[in-house]
């Protein structure tokens, strides 16, 4: 566990939670072949990022856009605002076959460059194994999950131990947790807790130091503090996903790692790859990848200014999102 907790510390580029998932591996189902998934394709789909149809007038009327930000990006828990990936993002995926983990991994990764989202650690995490995503395919999430967290219940997010029960259920198909951090005014940067202060260290001074980065006071649009996504968990299950294909798969996984987005519990207006897990939606079937919608909400989060209120980050994105799709 001491090098379990080391990993927690960001110092440098030190952010994998390698040694939880090797453990977490090590009780996983390894029959979780494609084939069994329902593949519908034997060939393994390019790798490239192919620019989808424009949303229709009717997807956008109304508040199609801003109710596609509110169910696409839930805000941190300390600060209460957007957060995205701020360091190289380095995925590994497990329980499929090692061609179709490429697959998943590199379409993340396709995906994310297009919307401008970094990749990698410097110097690549594929040499030094500095993984910051875990996609795990499995045919029972719920035992999977249990093994991680009780390795460490920090892969849950920011929490306190009576919510860990609730937030460890598996209830849908494709679902992610995030761990989240908070940076600073002054680049500090830490791992987001619910206690934000550290033990006392026996002189008396209870507030000697705290474990979240200060801002800079003196205005109501921000505090110059935002908050970054420091690592995320996605178990999908393989008994779920029968009859659909790897690439619309991955492009669901690519959408749900790039942000703090939860499964959505009903079909928006406008079109949405995370709609496809749901059954009510008359076009889901229809739905073989990342939308025009998905890739609009994608460039505008990381392009945002996420040091300034929640209801500013959503403003600009909102006005990004429909510049786009104006041809703007």
């Amino acid at each position: 566990m001491r090098e379990l907790a080391d990993e927690w510390s960001v110092m440098g580029n030190q952010r994998s939670l390698l040694y939880l998932m090797v453990f977490a591996l090590s009780g996983m189902h390894p029959g979780a072949r494609l084939a069994e998934a329902g593949s519908n394709s034997d060939q393994i789909p390019e790798v490239t990022v192919i620019a989808p149809r424009p949303p229709t007038p009717q997807e956008l009327a109304g508040k199609a856009v801003p109710d596609f930000l509110r169910t696409h990006a839930a805000p941190a828990m300390i600060t209460g605002q957007l957060a995205r990936w701020n360091v190289g993002i380095c995925p590994l995926t497990s329980g499929l076959t090692l061609a179709f983990n490429d697959f998943v991994s590199a379409r993340l990764l396709a995906i994310a460059a297009s919307v401008g989202a970094p990749t990698e650690f410097r110097g690549g995490c594929r040499h030094d194994g500095k993984h910051d995503v875990f996609i795990i395919f499995s045919s029972d999430p719920s035992k999977t999950l249990e093994d991680v967290v009780r390795q460490d219940p920090r892969v849950l997010g920011a929490h306190y131990p009576t919510q860990t029960q609730a937030l460890e259920r598996v209830g849908h198909p494709i679902q992610g947790w995030y761990a989240t951090a908070t940076r600073g005014a002054h680049g500090d940067i830490t791992v987001d807790e619910v206690e934000p202060l550290l033990p006392t260290d026996g002189t008396g001074n209870q507030l000697q130091a705290g474990k979240h980065p200060a801002g800079l006071p003196g205005s109501r649009l921000g505090s110059s503090v935002h908050s970054d996504i420091y690592n995320a968990l996605i178990v999908v299950d393989t008994k779920k996903i029968v009859g659909r294909s790897i690439g619309s798969i991955a492009d669901y996984l690519a959408v749900l790692t790039l942000t703090m987005a939860s499964a959505p519990e009903r079909c928006g207006t406008l079109p949405s790859i995370l709609d496809m897990m749901l059954p009510e939606c008359g076009d889901s079937k229809e739905l073989s990848g990342v939308t025009a919608g998905d890739l609009a909400f994608l460039r505008a989060l990381y392009k945002a200014d996420l040091e300034v209120t929640l209801p500013l980050e959503r403003s600009g994105m909102e006005s990004s999102m429909k510049g786009q799709f104006a041809g703007h």
